[in-house]
């Protein structure tokens, strides 16, 4: 950036300058510019990414947990499946058992019958069943009818206690698996609700890392807004310090009469850049000169006339004084200060970064209603832009 050179040595001494300076900074940081910020935001940074890091970590930890509760889940629904089925094999056996009971109460009786009637007709009964045998033969079929009679007797009693004992052991089975998975059941549950714990913990842990990872990506932008601003303020202390080491130098010249006060307040710097490429809104040339100064910095009425708003997307908040000799445009406004009618030294705004620039400063435009005969030729070779000519010269005479 090229910076002016006073034509009629300078107006304040250095020590005067950095302390206004500092005051402008203190003004709009709140505080004393921080010399440590660099180091501050790389920190921050690095504490963000690990932050980053952790909470994907986190994430991976919660993917696994879930995949346990889903396999936990299957095994509780697969258990209580073998459950139900258990319950219904008991049943199942359960009235099984019960019809052979019944058959077994059904033998009995015929077995009692038969008891009975062996009671009633003594011991000589199968006696005198063997003494009306006609022969030998016929003896040794009527022994063998009797002795079959008494083994199925005791083949009957004999199986059905057998059957009764099997499905009795059968049922004590059956319920001791459904006790075992009664107690699977429950240790699954007590598994689960250990998970959910661990997940709950987790999240808890997530909930944390986020919250940390949106503090430090605050100040993180906060820090790159501050250090972005101290090299801003550095660059017009360069600029200060530049314009006091060409004190007794004319310059690029000046042009009294027209502006009766500087249109910014100190600290303030600028150079000639009339005519200087611009590309917002497609290739134009800059139509003034860009004053820069801390935001909130006084912007005021060159002359005494009539102040307009005329806010714009690429200017912003703008103001237009209006004079007897032409008129004045100011852009990028942080906000309005007086206007209607004005004299000159009246503020009319404040140094802001509204529209289409993200630097505080104040675009300048002079527009005379009679283009001089030899206007001020600036460094790109411009001499009037769209009814707009250098105010680099004129601003000379009062800033």
């Amino acid at each position: 950036m090229t910076i002016r050179r006073p034509p009629r040595g300078v107006r304040a001494t250095t020590s005067a300058f950095v302390a206004l300076f500092v005051l402008g900074a203190s003004m709009l940081m709140g505080g004393p510019v921080r010399a440590d910020t660099a180091s501050e935001l790389k920190a921050a940074e690095a504490k963000l990414n690990t932050l980053i890091g952790e909470i994907s970590a986190a994430n991976t930890q919660l993917s696994a947990l879930q995949s346990e509760l889903n396999v936990l889940a299957g095994q509780i629904s697969d258990n209580e499946d073998a459950i139900a089925k258990t319950q219904a094999d008991i049943l199942t056996t359960q009235r099984a058992i019960q019809k052979l009971n019944s058959n077994i109460a059904a033998r009995q009786g015929v077995l009692d019958q038969r008891a009975v009637a062996a009671y009633e007709q003594g011991p000589g009964s199968d006696l005198a069943f063997f003494l009306q045998a006609q022969s030998l033969t016929d003896l040794q079929d009527r022994i063998e009818i009797v002795n079959a009679a008494a083994a199925s007797d005791r083949n009957l009693i004999d199986g059905m206690t057998q059957t009764k004992n099997q499905l009795r052991v059968k049922q004590q089975e059956l319920q001791g698996l459904q006790a075992q998975l009664q107690t699977k059941l429950r240790s699954l549950q007590s598994q689960r609700a250990d998970l959910d714990s661990k997940f709950a913990q987790e999240q808890d842990l997530l909930n944390t890392l986020a919250s940390e990872k949106a503090t430090a990506s605050s100040l993180v932008e906060k820090l790159k807004k501050q250090r972005a601003h101290e090299i801003y303020l550095a660059k017009l202390a360069a600029a200060a310090a530049a314009q006091q080491g060409f004190g007794g130098s004319s310059g690029g010249g000046s042009i009294s009469g027209v502006f009766h006060v500087c249109p910014v307040d100190q600290p303030h710097g600028y150079s000639d850049s009339f005519g200087a490429p611009r590309y917002s809104g497609g290739y134009h040339p800059h139509a003034g000169n860009d004053i820069m100064a801390p935001e909130g910095t006084p912007i005021r009425a060159p002359f005494s006339g009539r102040a307009v708003a005329t806010p714009n997307g690429l200017g912003g908040n703008a103001v237009e004084v209006m004079g007897s000799a032409g008129y004045v445009y100011n852009a990028h406004l942080s906000r309005y200060g007086q206007l209607g009618s004005v004299a000159a030294g009246t503020v009319i705004g404040y140094v802001g970064h509204t529209g289409d620039t993200a630097t505080p400063h104040d675009h300048f435009e002079w527009h005379p209603y009679q283009i001089p005969a030899n206007p001020w030729r600036s460094p790109y070779g411009f001499t009037v832009i769209n009814g707009a000519i250098d105010p680099y010269p004129y601003l000379n005479s009062v800033c």
